[in-house]
């Protein structure tokens, strides 16, 4: 059989790591946000979605798919503030739509993930500003 991989191919497959952190810790970091919204543990639950939107971005970023994980760890913020947001706003019947009616929990579990996003944008503008100022 003949080799057809160039010299370059095998020399780039040899700088790559052969294991990487980000799938384990994006497991930890959805385990721990499903049992903190789940059982209501508030810092669990802000922790374990930190911990997953950063992960998903490092992960993105590692694999070559985005070139700046920072945006997407903001889009995950994003998405956690806006839905955190409308959950909370059902627990406290500012919005009261009929088919809430028998939910609970909602107010506690809406502000940790609106906390979450909240935490998450910020640590990402954190990020982006000592990238930029501080090198």
């Amino acid at each position: 059989m003949v080799d057809h991989s160039s010299a370059n191919d095998r020399d780039r497959d040899r700088e790559r790591p052969t294991a990487s952190p980000w799938p384990v810790l994006i497991a930890i970091g959805l385990a721990g946000s499903e049992v903190g919204i789940v059982v209501d543990l508030f810092p669990v639950a802000v922790g374990g979605l930190v911990l997953f939107a950063a992960s998903v971005a490092g992960i993105l970023a590692e694999s070559d798919h985005v070139t700046d994980p920072l945006p997407v760890a903001m889009g995950f913020g994003a998405v956690f503030a806006l839905g955190g947001g409308m959950l909370y706003a059902l627990g406290t019947d500012t919005v009261a739509p009929a088919a809430v009616d028998g939910l609970t929990g909602l107010t506690t579990r809406g502000l940790a993930i609106a906390i979450a996003g909240i935490v998450t944008v910020v640590g990402t503008v954190i990020v982006h500003y000592r990238r930029r100022y501080h090198r």
